[in-house]
């Protein structure tokens, strides 16, 4: 709602303005029915509280509150399009759905509300008029609830009470106390997903804030205008100012959200979201020649920095309480003006009296008379009353409760967030009020809160006790008239690290360190107690740090304000233990003894878990006193033989016993420890790591152990394979000549000596030197081929080394009298796994060319649909790796027709057939008896001829042994030329495909083949 300038010169000539409308609403025009003619088409009346720039408030607020309380108004009267409750949403439900209805009244309120603060400070009280107070009393109660809580939510408490105040005037003093929980809840989350619904947007696009990291990417320009004039001088300048941005990354903002980036003003990034923030920095001159990426590193605060003053959450994300009339009144309560006193009489009479005690401290007792009650507690008004009754009316009895308690008016006062003045329940508490006013702000004390009444402190309250030792001594009740003062916060000292509660405290009677731990909870079991850390602030000094052991005289050393005191953990070292690890039943840690070897670690091999590697055990160990890493293997089945020998390794506290398995890989547990070799070397000094290859179980890199030999290496390599020639080896070896140069030499090494026992075969070996176990000549695993259908000896046989197809056939007997051979199918592994290779490139090319037809021709729908099926097609055919053979041949004696066997090769030999397929674009694909003479075109026709979709120029046969004979080329298939039909040909009669799916075509023609050899197969 805004004023224009006519209407302020209206109110300056002392006249009444208009009141204007919501801005882009239309005005309200409610059915004549309604009554509301008089509220509208009219100047309407003043505001009683004489303030001229806001003359129409209470107009303007008659007018939402006469919307509200009509729950079956129509749309069409509401401005802004307001959410509109339907005839039938009354109550709940409607705070739930018109939550923003009830902010603009509240809006409203609350300029009302200013209007009479100032009117207070004129000496001019504002007073509603009737009918404004008539309008809200006619509201739903659960609506009048949730219009107070929401002002007792929106507004400062003088100007809360005051609004409240005139609303309430008709003597509904209680009304507040009693507000409807259901109403209270409806409108608390109606708010919350609004609020939620806010901070999603916040988290998806979060504004920075003081002490927000960033990281800033700058891009030097490639269309920067001004680089074509740029001088050399200017670019290098240029240059050194882009790598001083870049390096100063990541920034951070400063206190008052300003970011300082390298011979650049401050920038003040506040409240800017990462977009808005890059447009603001692209502003800035200097920036220009860059373009800008900016990314925002939401970092959570750690140690120190995430520590929060200890017991300011108590009045956090928590609901105000109610005034309690239901619970149970305490003995020691005062009685007072306002409250109610419930006699029940039994006996001779039986009657139930309320009685309200006056102003003036007194009860109106009808059978009895006045009787002053003001200042008794409850109990000794029970005892008063009980006297009466008993002397002066013979033969009754009383039972005497409290009825409605007074409300009493309290001020909060001090660092508290909503100071002011409050009506809360005659039992209410301190920590009641503190609740009502939405407790105590982060700078305000909560060890030193002061009660103070006719003038005077009459008590302290130190919420430590509260929330600490569950001591509610200080936590005195409340009094008409009380002030509860909250100083600022005293001294605090910050506790981080081993403690059970770290944050900052505020401390009053705790002056040592040891007070200080008491209060943080005291220390973890895991805190070291003699490398305690006190951070101190000393005046125009900066910080000193003193190192305190509380186990002596540090426990008592004093506190100040501004302390930090860091308790450290324990160092995470196995003193008197040792580790053990890898594939055994029970690893972890173990007690280290004197003497302790590693049988006694690994005693028996009931301990390991099968298939371990034995030979070769790694011990991870530390050195004193600087923890050099140091690596040590054994052979664990050695020291099983000898036990009292060197081969069973003394074991150190803090060794690591690996124990690895035969299979599986080892460098995963070596890399770890080869790094901290690494990070411990001297300038200049080698890696200590070797390396071995070739014919050995596990091959790789191992760390370098002192005194290790060539068959130290073979045992960390698992030992040779089956396949290693065991005559020599050959030993490359890198060395440094004078720091200059380095040079290989290759070195052979006589295993077979080695093996025998010879030491002197069994050198050392230095860093990066490189064993490489050769392998036997020609050896090669068991290879196996499969023959199958029609031979004297079907079956899997093992093959030699070149041995060809015509040796197996002999071998498994030749072939049977009903043998097929022109039909045979001979597949092997290699030509599968090309053909799948091959399926897959050609379904990449027709997606490829169905992306350039959509582009083309986004119209060829039936194009487009007939690729994606051959794409299918092509992803589903089974490769079988078919090699084409002429076994009839190779039978006839034909030496050409030889084929040199590998491993997994299959050869399939089909009996006598007898009939000839018709695939593809005909009207009915089948088989039919072979009969002598006739031609390719009579088996078309007998399968009732081509479709409209054949291309008659690619048909072509398939003969039984995979051979394709076509009339024309056709894709990969180049044999041509007319043939006759003879047994257990296929004759194929592709699609007929337009430009640009020429390669369709060929690539139809591959799935009918596969689709034959895939059904040759499966015949056996």
């Amino acid at each position: 709602v805004k004023h224009s300038a006519r209407t302020r010169q209206a109110q300056a000539r002392g006249r009444p303005g208009r009141a204007h409308r919501v801005r882009g609403a239309p005005a309200l025009r409610p059915p004549p029915s309604s009554g509301l003619e008089r509220s509208y088409g009219r100047e309407p009346a003043p505001c009683r509280c004489q303030i001229a720039p806001i003359s129409f408030c209470l107009s303007a607020s008659e007018a939402l509150f006469r919307m509200l309380a009509r729950t079956a108004f129509r749309p069409s009267t509401l401005p802004l399009a307001l959410m509109v409750p339907s005839p039938a949403s009354t109550g709940i439900e409607m705070i739930r759905r018109h939550a923003g209805v009830i902010r603009v009244v509240v809006k409203v309120l609350a300029a009302c509300a200013v209007a009479a603060a100032a009117g207070t400070a004129t000496g001019q009280v504002p007073i509603p008029v009737q009918e404004q107070i008539r309008l809200f009393n006619s509201l739903p109660p659960s609506q009048q609830d949730a219009l107070i809580r929401e002002l007792q939510r929106s507004l400062p408490p003088a100007q809360r009470q005051a609004i409240i105040s005139m609303l309430q005037g008709d003597g509904q003093t209680g009304e507040m106390e009693e507000l409807s929980r259901d109403a209270e809840l409806a409108l608390s989350d109606a708010l919350a997903a609004q609020d939620a619904a806010a901070a999603d947007r916040d988290l998806e696009n979060p504004r920075f804030e003081p002490g927000d990291s960033m990281v800033i990417r700058f891009e030097v320009r490639q269309d920067d205008p001004s680089a074509l004039t740029r001088s050399a001088e200017e670019q290098q300048q240029l240059t050194e100012f882009h790598s001083r941005l870049e390096d100063a990354n990541p920034y951070q903002l400063d206190d008052t959200g300003r970011l300082y980036l390298p011979g650049v003003p401050a920038i003040p990034l506040a409240g800017l979201n990462v977009d808005e923030a890059t447009v603001r920095l692209q502003a800035t001159p200097a920036l220009k020649p860059f373009d800008l990426i900016l990314t925002f590193l939401p970092l959570e605060p750690v140690g120190v920095d995430a520590l929060e003053p200890f017991g300011y959450d108590l009045f956090r994300n928590s609901r105000r309480p109610l005034g309690a009339n239901d619970i149970p009144v305490p003995a020691d309560y005062v009685i007072g003006p306002g409250d109610t006193i419930n006699v029940q009489l039994f006996g001779g009479e039986n009657i139930e009296q309320l009685l309200p005690v006056s102003r003036e401290g007194t009860i109106n007792f009808p059978q009895i008379g006045p009787i002053n009650v003001s200042g008794l507690t409850f109990a000794e008004l029970r005892d008063t009353l009980n006297q009466r009754v008993a002397e002066q009316m013979i033969g009754v009895r009383a039972s005497i409760t409290l009825g409605e308690l007074r409300s009493i008016h309290v001020s909060m006062l001090g660092d508290v967030e909503q100071p002011g003045s409050y009506t809360v329940s005659g039992l209410s508490t301190i920590t009641n009020a503190l609740y009502a006013s939405g407790g105590v702000k982060p700078i305000g004390s909560l060890r030193n809160i002061a009660l103070r009444r006719g003038g005077e402190t009459v008590s302290t309250l130190d919420l430590y006790d509260l929330l600490l030792r569950g001591n509610t001594r200080g936590d005195v009740r409340l009094q008409a008239g009380d002030a509860i003062f909250v100083p600022p916060i005293g001294a605090q000292v910050t506790v981080d690290g081993e403690v059970r509660r770290p944050a900052i405290y505020e401390v009053k009677d705790e002056e040592t360190v040891s007070e200080l731990i008491a209060l943080a909870g005291g220390l973890k079991a895991t805190a070291n107690r003699t490398a305690v850390k006190l951070e101190r602030v000393v005046t125009n000094r900066g910080t000193t740090v003193q190192d305190l052991d509380l186990t002596g005289g540090g426990a008592q050393t004093a506190v100040r304000d501004g302390d930090v005191l860091r308790v450290p953990a324990n160092l995470d070292q196995l003193e008197n233990s040792v580790r053990l690890a890898g594939n055994v039943f029970q690893p972890g840690l173990y007690q280290w003894r004197h003497g302790m070897r590693l049988t006694d670690l690994l005693p028996a091999p009931d301990v390991i878990k099968p298939l371990s590697d034995l030979s070769y055990v790694l011990i991870r160990r530390e050195i004193a006193p600087n923890i050099d890493i140091e690596a040590v293997s054994a052979d664990l089945q050695a020291a099983w033989r000898q036990p009292n020998s060197a081969v069973n390794v003394p074991l150190q506290p803090r060794d690591t016993v690996h124990v690895f398995h035969q299979e599986t890989g080892r460098q995963e547990v070596l890399a770890p420890l080869i790094d901290e070799l690494e990070a411990q070397l001297a300038p200049a000094e080698p890696l200590p790591v070797v390396r071995i290859g070739g014919q050995v179980r596990a091959p790789g890199e191992y760390p370098l152990e002192p005194g290790m030999r060539i068959s130290d290496l073979l045992r960390a390599g698992g030992g040779l394979t089956e396949a290693a020639y065991v005559a020599d080896a050959e030993l490359t070896r890198y060395t440094v000549i004078d720091g200059e140069y380095r040079e290989t030499d290759l070195v052979t090494v006589d295993l077979a000596s080695m093996l025998r026992g010879n030491a002197a075969a069994d050198f050392a070996v230095g860093p990066y030197d490189y064993l490489n176990v050769k392998e036997v000549s020609r050896w090669r695993g068991e290879e196996f081929v499969t023959i199958r259908g029609e031979v004297v000896f079907p079956g899997t046989y093992p093959i030699r080394r070149g041995e060809k197809l015509s040796s197996l056939l002999a071998r498994a007997g030749g072939l049977t009298d009903l043998a097929f051979p022109e039909g045979s199918v001979f597949t092997r592994l290699e030509i599968q796994e090309r053909q799948r290779e091959q399926l897959e490139s050609l379904a990449q090319r027709v997606e490829r060319d169905l992306a350039a037809i959509s582009v083309t021709d986004p119209s060829a729908n039936t194009v487009i649909s007939a690729g994606q099926s051959l794409v299918g097609q092509l992803r589903n055919a089974v490769p079988a790796g078919r090699l084409v053979i002429s076994l009839d041949d190779l039978v006839a004696g034909d030496e050409d027709a030889d084929v040199v066997l590998k491993h997994g090769d299959t050869l399939l030999v089909p009996d006598e057939r007898q009939e000839v397929t018709v695939l593809g674009e005909v009207q009915y694909a089948t088989s039919h008896v072979y009969e002598r003479g006739l031609t390719r075109d009579d088996y078309i026709n007998r399968s009732g001829g081509l479709s409209e979709r054949a291309d008659k120029r690619r048909i072509y046969v398939v003969r039984a042994s995979g051979e394709v004979v076509a009339s024309s080329r056709a894709g990969w298939f180049q044999r041509s030329g007319g043939a006759d039909i003879r047994p257990g040909d296929s004759i194929v009669v592709p699609i007929d495909v337009d430009q640009p799916l020429g390669r369709w075509a060929a690539i139809t023609q591959m799935i009918y083949s596969l689709a034959i050899a895939a059904a040759a197969i499966n015949s056996f």
